[in-house]
C-alpha cells in the first residue's frame, strides 16, 4: 500500500528523506585522512598523557606506602639476580620498572616513568594498526584512550595488560582499508610482540589474545592468515627466547593461568562493581545492537565480531580483575567505525533521514565512551598533580608516592564504580606510611654510612630502594638474614609485612637483640655486630 501512494507520486515518508546538513555532520565522524597523518595524530593527541605521566612530580597511589615501592625493589632485585623472575606475577612490568629506574632517583617516580613508557609501547602500535582501519577521529580518539588508559594513577599491571589486548585485538578483529602482504607481515610481528608482553604481564590476558588470533584469518581475509602465522611464529620465538634466559619461566605463566581461572567468573565485572561498567556496557550493546539490526546478515562480520570480542574481553577482564570499560569501547568501534560497518551504506549511499541519525547517534555514543575513559584518567592525573605539589619536599625526593586526602577518599568511597570500590579498599588499611618510612630510611643511611648493612621487615626488600647501597633481596626476611641492623615495624604495614615479620621471629631472638624501640620501629641489632657499628651502643643493647 505504501509503495503504491509513493509511486502514485505523494512525499516520501519524512524518515526516507535527504538531510544534507546532518550527512556533513555524520560524514565528519566516519571521514578517513591519509594513514601516515593520522598516524601523526594520534600519536601527537597520545603524548600529553604520557607527559603527564613522565613528569609527574610523585605518584598518586591508594595502596599503603609500603605496597607502592614494593614493585621497584622486586625490580631490582631481579635486576641483581638475586630475585626469581619466575615467581613474579609480572614480569614484564618489572622490566620497564628496570628501565625507568636508571633515568630518575625516587622509587615512585620510577613507577611513573615505567607507566609513560608502557603508554608510549601501547599507543604507537595502535595508532599504526588503526590509521587504516578507522576513521580519523575515531582512531585518533582511541590511540588517545590508551595511552590515557595505561598512565591513569589507580591503573595498575592488569589495566596495562587489558590496554595491550585491545592493541592486538584492534590488528586482529579489523580488517584494514590498504591491505598487503608486507603490511601484514609486519603487523604479525607486532602482534606477537605484544602477546609475549601479554604473557608476561597477565596470563589470562594472552589465552584470550590467543582466541582472538585465531579468529584472525576468518575476520581480516586472506592475507589475515600471513598475519596469523606470522604472529604465532614470532610469539613462539619469543617465548623459546625466554625459556632458555629464565628456565622455568613459561611453566610458572602457566601456572598463573591456572590460578586466576580456578578464582572462578565471579570477578567477572573485575571487582570495581556493576555500576563501573554499566554505563560502558550499556551503550556497546545498544550500538552493537543498532548495527545487527540496521546491517542484518550482510554486515555480520563486523557486528558478529564485535559481539564475540566483547564477550571474550569481558570474562578476560573479570579474571584479571582489570576495568572492563575501554573493552566495551572498542567493542562498540568494531561494530560502529570499521569498514565491515553497515552504517557506511547509511552516509556515503543511501542518505535519507533514518540511515544519517541511525549512523551518527551510534558514532556520537561511541566516540562519547571512548572520551569518558580519557576524561576519568585526566581527572585522575589532575589530583595526582595537586597531590603532589602539596606533599612535603622529603615525601617527594625520597618516596615520590602520594596519597588523596581524607576528603577525597571519603568522596570516592561514597561513589559506586571502579574508583569507590578501590578507595573502599584502600580504607581497610593504613595508606599513608611516609613519616615512619622516611624515618627509619634516615636511619638506615647513617647505618650504611658507618659500614653496616640494614634491612626492613617488610615484604619487599624496601631498605634497598630507601637506602640503596645494596643490591636489593627477594624480600624483607632474605635481606634480615645477611644485615647487622634490622629495622621492625611495629604498626601494621602490610599483611606481607606481617607475615614476614612472623617468620622471622626465631631469627630475631636467637641472632639479633633489641636495641631501641621508636614510635613506629624496633631496632635489632646483630648479636656479633662489632661495638663501635652503628646501634651496637645503641640504648638497651648492653642489657
Amino acid at each position: 500500500m505504501s509503495a503504491e501512494i509513493i509511486d502514485g507520486g505523494l512525499e516520501a515518508p519524512a524518515w526516507r528523506q535527504a538531510a544534507p546538513r546532518a550527512r556533513r555532520i555524520a560524514m565528519a565522524l566516519y571521514g578517513w585522512r591519509d594513514p601516515a597523518w593520522v598516524f601523526l595524530a594520534a600519536v601527537a593527541a597520545s603524548t600529553p598523557f604520557v607527559m603527564a605521566s613522565g613528569f609527574a612530580p610523585a605518584l598518586l597511589s591508594l595502596n599503603a606506602t609500603a605496597d607502592a615501592l614494593g614493585p621497584v625493589a622486586d625490580a631490582r632485585a631481579v635486576a641483581a639476580g638475586a630475585g626469581d623472575p619466575t615467581r613474579e606475577t609480572a614480569p614484564y612490568f618489572l622490566a620497564l620498572i628496570t628501565l625507568a629506574d636508571r633515568f630518575v632517583a625516587a622509587p615512585g617516580r620510577a613507577l611513573l616513568v615505567a607507566k609513560a613508557i608502557a603508554a608510549v609501547l601501547a599507543a604507537y602500535p595502535m595508532a599504526y594498526f588503526a590509521s587504516v582501519r578507522l576513521p580519523t577521529i575515531a582512531c585518533v580518539g582511541l590511540t588517545a584512550t590508551i595511552a590515557a588508559f595505561v598512565v591513569a594513577p589507580f591503573n595498575g599491571a592488569s589495566d596495562l595488560a587489558l590496554a595491550y589486548f585491545l592493541v592486538v585485538s584492534t590488528a586482529l578483529v579489523l580488517s584494514p582499508a590498504d591491505e598487503g602482504w608486507d603490511r601484514a607481515i609486519f603487523e604479525g610481528l607486532l602482534c606477537g610482540g605484544l602477546i609475549f608482553a601479554l604473557w608476561l604481564l597477565n596470563p589470562v590476558f594472552a589465552l584470550a589474545a590467543l582466541l582472538v588470533l585465531s579468529a584472525c584469518p576468518f575476520l581480516t581475509g586472506f592475507a589475515g592468515l600471513a598475519r596469523y602465522a606470522t604472529a604465532f611464529g614470532a610469539l613462539l620465538t619469543f617465548v623459546a627466547f625466554a625459556e632458555i634466559a629464565a628456565p622455568g619461566i613459561n611453566g610458572s605463566r602457566s601456572a598463573a593461568a591456572a590460578a586466576l581461572a580456578s578464582a572462578g567468573a565471579g570477578a567477572a565485572v573485575g571487582g570495581v562493581g556493576v555500576w563501573g561498567v554499566a554505563g560502558a556496557a550499556a551503550s556497546a550493546v545498544a550500538a552493537i545492537g543498532a548495527a545487527t539490526v540496521f546491517g542484518g546478515k550482510e554486515h555480520a562480520r563486523g557486528w558478529g565480531a564485535a559481539i564475540g570480542f566483547m564477550a571474550v574481553a569481558f570474562l578476560a577482564a573479570g579474571f584479571a580483575g582489570a576495568q572492563p570499560a575501554p573493552a566495551f569501547a572498542l567493542a562498540a568501534v568494531i561494530a560502529v567505525f570499521s569498514i565491515a560497518s553497515p552504517f557506511y551504506d547509511g552516509v556515503f549511499r543511501d542518505h535519507d533521514r533514518a540511515s544519517v541519525v541511525a549512523a551518527g547517534v551510534a558514532a556520537a555514543l561511541t566516540l562519547f565512551w571512548i572520551a569518558a575513559v580519557c576524561a576519568q584518567a585526566t581527572a585522575q592525573l589532575e589530583v595526582q598533580f595537586r597531590a603532589g605539589e602539596a606533599a612535603p619536599a622529603t615525601v617527594k625526593s625520597a618516596l615520590g608516592v602520594v596519597h588523596p586526602s581524607r576528603e577525597q577518599l571519603a568522596e570516592w568511597r561514597a561513589r559506586r564504580g571502579a574508583l569507590g570500590q578501590k578507595a573502599r579498599a584502600a580504607g581497610e588499611a593504613p595508606i599513608d606510611q611516609s613519616d615512619m618510612l622516611i624515618e627509619a630510611a634516615r636511619e638506615a643511611i647513617r647505618s650504611v654510612q658507618e659500614g653496616v648493612s640494614v634491612a626492613f621487615l617488610t615484604g619487599a626488600d624496601i631498605a634497598c630502594v630507601l637506602a640503596p647501597t645494596r643490591e636489593c633481596k627477594p624480600d624483607g626476611r632474605a635481606a634480615a638474614a645477611e644485615a647487622g641492623v634490622v629495622f621492625v615495624p611495629r604498626v601494621d604495614l602490610t599483611a606481607a609485612a606481617q607475615a614476614e615479620k612472623e617468620r622471622s621471629e626465631a631469627l630475631l631472638y636467637t641472632e639479633f637483640k633489641l636495641a631501641e624501640q621508636t614510635a613506629f620501629w624496633e631496632i635489632w641489632v646483630r648479636r656479633s655486630a662489632p661495638r663501635g657499628a652503628s646501634g651496637a651502643s645503641r640504648p638497651g643493647l648492653e642489657n
